[in-house]
């Protein structure tokens, strides 16, 4: 892993401190608060507590006539909820997210985007951070996937917090499919209740200074309301991937004196093509980071780019897994492997960026 002048990990100094909490508690949190609308119907697969499902009647359970366990049977549960949605019901039908985009795909298109029945999808354990489940429940490719599908839309957020107000939005603001992807291990959380939160719209980050805790560090806008600061590289991300792109700011910041804009991309479709050439316009490079197989957020953000036919050049490149499968371990540790650490955003970025000199004088 890339070595800097200290140790910017988390909580390893007396500064920056985080909260951290899976962002499946998040998902879970949300069916808790909002169970009681009776046109909610939740749907598991065996693994409902894992991925937090059964939040929804755990403390209520006067909801268990509108719960229905359909088994190790992801098509078959993709099914049920289309078929619950087609009679006005709000059907969430949740499982890990190999199997809820891959395995249902079929169902998927067919069946419930095809009619654009009002079924929301929660693909769990997104993301290599599943650990020692290894490559076989570790979903890497599930952006490719439900972004190509017509009526779909797909979101990812970047801690618990976001994830609940998420899936909130995803369940009562959004008629149509939704694709809801959340992950396992702890991570920080790095954005609060007022936070601002527009479906569709990307927000702006930028870290400020350093600051007793780390949230506190940093500004966030809606991207529309954001006005350049003259930064050397916009970082594009989603996910738990965010606060590692968050933590590579600072590093870009107190090591070499560099910019970076800080975009959360928590919506991939509907993709904010507004907040992506704004920051190709606006800045020297763009780098897309993903817990995803290389190519699922930064194509996306890539054409919008070409799209645009710009009257300047713009430096561009993207961090995810290089068309590869996952391994078994420890999830910080194959974060760091796969190089998706901030400290490997870092580096990157800084080559993006041109190298500047360091507060050493150092390049």
């Amino acid at each position: 892993m890339p070595k800097f002048s200290r140790d910017y990990w988390w909580d390893s100094g007396n500064s920056m401190k985080v909260k951290m909490e899976p962002t499946r508690f998040g998902f879970g949190a949300c069916l808790e608060k909002k169970g009681d609308d009776p046109r909610l119907c939740c749907l598991g697969a065996d693994i409902s507590a894992s991925i937090r499902m059964s939040a929804f009647y755990e403390k209520n359970p006067e909801r268990k006539n509108r719960w229905f366990s359909v088994g190790i049977a992801e098509q078959s549960g993709t099914c049920v909820a289309a078929g619950l949605a087609k009679e006005g019901k709000i059907a969430v039908f949740g499982t890990y997210g190999v199997f809820a985009a891959g395995r249902a795909l079929d169902q998927l298109r067919t069946t419930v985007c095809y009619n654009n029945y009002n079924v929301k999808i929660a693909g769990a354990h997104g993301g290599i951070s599943v650990g020692a489940d290894g490559a076989t429940h570790q979903a890497l490719e599930e952006f490719f996937l439900m972004c190509s599908l017509p009526n779909m839309h797909v979101v990812a957020g970047a801690d618990s917090v976001e994830t609940e107000r998420l899936t909130e939005a995803c369940l009562f603001d959004i008629e149509g499919p939704c694709y809801i992807r959340f992950a396992r291990e702890a991570t920080a959380i790095v954005t609060t209740r007022e936070t601002p939160l527009v479906f569709g719209k990307a927000n702006v980050i930028r870290f400020r200074k350093e600051s007793e805790n780390f949230i506190d560090a940093f500004e966030t806008k809606i991207s529309g309301e954001y006005k350049a600061e003259g930064e050397d590289i916009a970082i594009i991300s989603n996910g738990p991937e965010l606060a590692e792109a968050m933590r590579a700011a600072w590093i870009l910041k107190e090591e070499f004196g560099i910019e970076a804009r800080i975009i959360n991309m928590h919506t991939m479709k509907p993709l904010d093509s507004e907040a992506i050439v704004k920051a190709a316009k606006e800045c020297k490079a763009i780098l897309t980071v993903e817990e995803h197989q290389v190519g699922g957020l930064g194509n996306l953000v890539a054409a919008e780019i070409l799209k645009a036919n710009l009257k300047k050049a713009v430096a561009f490149g993207m961090i995810g897994i290089n068309d590869e499968f996952g391994l078994s371990g420890g999830p910080w540790e194959l974060l760091k492997f796969f190089g998706l650490s901030a400290e490997h955003i870092a580096e990157k970025a800084k080559e993006m960026a041109g190298g500047k000199k360091s507060k050493n004088g150092q390049n």
